[in-house]
């Protein structure tokens, strides 16, 4: 589904990393986030409407960037998110939900996403940190109050599962970053072993 005008590079780009998805949720928060985007390099965060997207909910979280402390604080997060960490992490911060090991490497691609207005989808082993990691995607959407400085992130991850429906305890030895910058539809993408 194209968004917008359809000769945009931006959401050429935003197609292409739609077809790569491999579950709905994901596809379900792009289309909404695109959708309230419209003309705009990104959405406000009132704009956002968790009705249209209620059948995913469960894995999808909301966090503020905190310029000052440059520390992420979630504002909600999904039953399936909570269960993850054994509790919500609303009103918690990122450092105090990952690993310190870890840590550096998630704070920047949050960043990332902050710094360029971009897009990110992640492809391959998520949780990597924790005793319990799975094959898996997440998309990072970045929200604006005025269309240009992120203040916030939405975003959702998904568990892929083997054709069967068997989570088939695959674990991909890497994650896969495509970032989209929204004002000039620039893609960058690298691949971490984990």
């Amino acid at each position: 589904m194209i968004h917008g005008s359809s000769s945009s590079v931006v959401d050429v780009e935003l197609d292409a990393i739609a077809k790569k998805m491999r579950t709905d949720s994901l596809k379900v928060l792009l289309n909404h986030w695109r959708a309230i985007r419209g003309p705009l390099l990104m959405p406000s965060r009132r704009q956002v409407d968790p009705t249209e997207f209620a059948s995913v909910l469960t894995r999808v979280w909301l966090c503020d960037y905190e310029r000052e402390t440059d520390r992420f604080r979630y504002r909600l997060t999904g039953e399936k998110v909570a269960k993850r960490f054994g509790h919500k992490l609303s009103r918690h911060y990122l450092d105090d939900n990952t690993d310190p090991d870890y840590y550096p490497r998630v704070h920047r691609y949050y960043r990332n996403v902050v710094d360029f207005g971009a897009v990110l989808y992640i492809y391959g082993r998520l949780y990597a940190e924790t005793a319990n990691p799975i094959h898996g995607e997440r998309i990072l959407l970045p929200l604006s109050e005025d269309s240009r400085t992120v203040q916030s992130i939405l975003g959702v991850t998904a568990e892929v599962l083997a054709s069967n429906g068997d989570s088939g305890r695959f674990l991909p030895e890497f994650q896969k970053h495509s970032y989209i910058t929204l004002e000039t539809g620039a893609v960058v993408e690298e691949t971490l072993p984990v």
